[in-house]
């Protein structure tokens, strides 16, 4: 049986993966434009959830520059608080299970391994956003909350840290266990990653020409924000 999903952030780098491989996974997401289904405008989310005809709803909208963010956080206030919010308020109200796209990043990164029930401590503007997102959904006994990070299908940079450590990984690699994850039909909050890496680590295994470096303490980025894993590694 095909397990139907509405889907916020299709026209991202997860969104569109988690379309990509839906077909492997036998399950079918309606993938509404930013346009037509606006997460900042309650009205446009409630109309646009209220015609899809299944129960679930995976939200995985965000605005996620880092940079950016730090150096104005209106807009990621409005797209990842609010508008998390509005998902929230509607799927409530229709009684729909709710599932969030959260980040590692919810973590200060003083420890690593974290699990589940680790209290959260962000220490960046767009951490903060998604982890205020987070903790309102974890309000709603309907929902899940899935921390996760990933890079596209190739590292992005000529360098990497070899002392920064993280689960992440690459977006083909993330968007099946998230699938799996959301057909187990599970609540509250898991972890979806690989086994612990440095950045540099995980840049070498899709590219051989990346530069070892070290990371900034004036960059603000967390150390190890490794997860312990409620997936299959």
């Amino acid at each position: 049986m095909v397990l139907k999903a509405f889907l916020t952030g299709g026209s991202g780098t997860l969104g569109k993966e988690l379309i990509n491989q839906s077909e492997l996974f036998d399950i079918e997401f309606v993938a509404p434009s930013s346009k037509e289904c606006d997460v900042r405008d309650y009205e446009s989310v409630l109309k646009n959830i209220q015609s899809f005809d299944g129960d679930l709803v995976l939200h995985s909208a965000a605005l996620t520059n880092t940079k950016q963010i730090e150096n104005d956080a209106s807009d990621a206030i409005e797209v990842n608080v609010v508008g998390t919010l509005n998902v929230l308020k509607v799927c409530k109200k229709l009684g729909k299970k709710m599932v969030y796209i959260s980040t590692d990043y919810v973590f200060d990164g003083k420890k690593g391994n974290y699990k589940p029930t680790d209290p959260i401590n962000p220490i960046g503007k767009y951490s903060k956003t998604k982890a205020a997102a987070e903790l309102l959904v974890r309000t709603y006994e309907r929902s899940l909350v899935i921390r996760t990070s990933f890079f596209g299908h190739t590292f992005p940079y000529s360098n990497a840290f070899v002392d920064v450590w993280s689960s992440k990984d690459y977006v083909d690699a993330i968007a099946p266990k998230i699938i799996n994850m959301v057909k187990e039909n599970n609540f509250g909050v898991v972890h979806v990653g690989s086994s612990r890496r440095s950045l540099y680590e995980i840049a070498r295994s899709r590219r051989d020409d990346v530069a070892k470096d070290n990371s900034d303490d004036s960059l603000n980025i967390p150390r190890d924000v490794s997860l312990e894993l409620d997936c299959d590694d």
